[in-house]
Order: C-alpha cells, then sequence, then structure tokens
C-alpha cells in the first residue's frame, strides 16, 4: 500500500526530472480545476439566486397569508378568528385593495396595502413603522409618476370618488418589479378611512413564522398561501433551469476528465520501462492497478480541491466589489448572488475523484499487459 502511494505520487510530482507525463498531470490537474470550478458557481449562482429572491418575496409577503377566499374581508370578531389570532404567533392584520394614485395630471394604479408594520426590506433601511398621512411608494412606480421624498399625492379609490392625500415618506427599491411598480404602503388606519372598510374587519392576516399545525386547522371559507405558493411558477422555472445549468457547465469537467485519461495514458507510455521492472520484480496486478489507480484519484482530489478554492475566490471578490451587474429589472437584484455551499462541492468532489478513478481503468489494463521482456530488451 504504501509503495503505491509513492509511486503514485511520484509520477505526479516529478516534475523536476523534466518529465513529460508530469507536465501532463499538472495540465490535466488546471483542466479539471476549471471544469469543478464552472460547476461549483454554477450550483452558487443558482442558489444565491433562489436564496435572494426567496428573501425578498417572504419579505414582502410574509411566510403567507390568511385571506377569504372570496376575497371578503375577515371580520375579527368571529369564533373562529379568534381561535387562530390565539393560537398563532407574529400575525398581523393588513388591508388591501386597489386605487388610483395621482401627481400634477399624471395617474397610475396602484394596489395600497395598509399595515401596522413595515415589510422586513424597508425596516432594513432604518425605517421601523408608517405614521398616518404617509405613503410609501416603489421606484418604478415614483418613476412613473415622477415624484420623489416631500412630494403629495393623491389616492382616490376605484369604487368611490373620495381624494386623500399623502406625503411621500420613502421610495424603496426591492429589484421586484412586482413590487416597485404597484405597491404602495400606508397605515392600516388611513387605510380602513381610505376605503371605507367596517372597524372589526381586515382584508386578512400576515403570518410572520411557519407553524404548519395551527395553518392546518384554517377552514373554510378562509384560506392559507404561502408565499412560496403565490410564487411558484417563479420557483418552478428556477427548478428547470438547474438540470440544464448542471448539464451544460458538466460538461466542461468532462474535458477534464479526458484530459486526466490522456495523461495516465501518457504516464505509462512514458513509464513503460519502469513498470516493466517492477513487473520483474515481482509486483503483483492489484498493486500495480492501486498505484494507477491512486494517482487518478489524486488528479481528482488536486483539481477539486484548486477548484473549490478559485470558487471561493470570485464568490469573495463578487461579495466584496460586486463586480458582475445584471438588470435589475429582469432579475430581481442588481448584482449576481453567489451563496456557497459546501454540501454540492462535497458531492461534486466525490463524483470527480469516483469518474476519475473509473477514467483510470482503461489505461490500468494497458499497464498491467505490458511485457517486461519487450521493454527492456533496449534498455
Amino acid at each position: 500500500m504504501f509503495l503505491s502511494l509513492k509511486l503514485a505520487l511520484r509520477y505526479i510530482f516529478s516534475i523536476k526530472r523534466k518529465s513529460f507525463s508530469s507536465y501532463a498531470s499538472f495540465l490535466s490537474i488546471a483542466g479539471l480545476s476549471i471544469g469543478v470550478m464552472a460547476l461549483v458557481l454554477t450550483s452558487s449562482i443558482i442558489n444565491g439566486f433562489e436564496e435572494v429572491v426567496s428573501e425578498k418575496l417572504s419579505s414582502f409577503h410574509g411566510h403567507g397569508r390568511i385571506t377569504h377566499i372570496f376575497n371578503n374581508s375577515i371580520n375579527i370578531e368571529e369564533k373562529s378568528i379568534k381561535e387562530l389570532k390565539s393560537d398563532l404567533v407574529n400575525v398581523e392584520p393588513y388591508i388591501n385593495h386597489f386605487s388610483l394614485i395621482r401627481l400634477k395630471g399624471l395617474a397610475e394604479g396602484v394596489l395600497i396595502e395598509g399595515v401596522e408594520r413595515l415589510p422586513k426590506s424597508i425596516i432594513d433601511y432604518k425605517l421601523d413603522r408608517i405614521y398616518t398621512g404617509e405613503i410609501i411608494l416603489g421606484s418604478g412606480l415614483s418613476n412613473s409618476l415622477k415624484c420623489k421624498v416631500g412630494d403629495n399625492v393623491y389616492l382616490q379609490p376605484l369604487e368611490s370618488k373620495k381624494i386623500r392625500p399623502f406625503k411621500v415618506k420613502y421610495i424603496f427599491n426591492s429589484g421586484i418589479q412586482e413590487f416597485d411598480k404597484l405597491i404602495g404602503y400606508i397605515n392600516i388606519k388611513d387605510a380602513k378611512k381610505l376605503f371605507n372598510t367596517p372597524p372589526n374587519h381586515v382584508s386578512g392576516y400576515i403570518l410572520k413564522n411557519n407553524n404548519f399545525d395551527l395553518i392546518n386547522k384554517i377552514q373554510y371559507p378562509y384560506f392559507y398561501e404561502s408565499w412560496k405558493e403565490k410564487h411558484s411558477l417563479l420557483f418552478e422555472w428556477i427548478s428547470i433551469q438547474r438540470l440544464p445549468a448542471y448539464i451544460m457547465f458538466g460538461l466542461i469537467a468532462l474535458v477534464g476528465l479526458v484530459n486526466v485519461l490522456a495523461a495516465l495514458t501518457m504516464i505509462i507510455i512514458e513509464k513503460s520501462s519502469q513498470i516493466g521492472i517492477l513487473h520483474a520484480q515481482g509486483i503483483q496486478k492489484k498493486q500495480l492497478n492501486l498505484i494507477f489507480m491512486m494517482n487518478s484519484g489524486f488528479i481528482g482530489l488536486l483539481g477539486s480541491f484548486f477548484g473549490g478554492c478559485g470558487s471561493l475566490i470570485v464568490i469573495l471578490i463578487q461579495t466584496k466589489f460586486q463586480i458582475l451587474k445584471i438588470p435589475a429589472d429582469i432579475y430581481f437584484m442588481d448584482r449576481i448572488p453567489f451563496s456557497f455551499d459546501f454540501f454540492p462541492f462535497f458531492i461534486i468532489t466525490l463524483i470527480v475523484v469516483l469518474f476519475c478513478v473509473l477514467t483510470s481503468l482503461w489505461p490500468v489494463k494497458l499497464a498491467t499487459n505490458i511485457s517486461p521482456r519487450e521493454v527492456l530488451r533496449y534498455e
């Protein structure tokens, strides 16, 4: 075992002897590193994209919402609602209706949400709450109205002629057009007055955490919809894109495996005289097989290690300097997100090493068929 390990390492790291096979080994390690790096970065981008989108959607929508199945208002005095409220933790009422928003002759449709506390993404901008007479708009909507912080805008519900002014407190930019162009936030008390909502009625409840036992208690005519169910098409699209991306960038790793095969073949051809001497000295075929299988396995490990290190460097640079930009109106964010996960990296490394060992079977068969008499005839 020790002899096989020593020879396997020697065949890789004998660069001082100006061995062509050693240079081939280093080139195969470099090629495999690029393939592993491409796979790891692909996995990190897909995971990062999903995490960023999930965080933004759950921030605005909450973990889920309880609403009426016919989109009617909910009477908070009903027995079933009181029981749910007593059991559920972190439940907040909200009111939402469509309205017209006007400013200096410009008008747009807006979904007004009356809330007690602002979504987490907006709170991150050091806003803790919204007060009476104030409104918070998305950047897309504010651009359409050409308004800025401090301007007075006017809301008019679609079902009435009532018009009420609101002062723009803040303009948020989530990167998700569905929110930036459509939603405006006001205080829930203002929303009740604006939309003539009865005192004991709300549009629904926002759940800030998941409690599946209590969620299962929700019965007709009320139902629970999580943020992931509401945006299920988006996550189906992410899942569909995952497999083609892995296949496409996996082909780069496949090229690296072909380089490993070529490097092992070069080693066997160049070291044929040494292999003949080992045969003449009585080395067993199992030991000879083990030498080149360990050689191939080390190439796979080194390629995975350097590919992982390169991926981490790219991720750290992107995280700190945000060099790689993307259009926010298409991808929900203005930069390429990365989320490095050790589990996919471990799986990729395991698969690469396994395929490297399997790749070595054909060159190993060549090595075991070498005849000492033929290769040592002219030595």
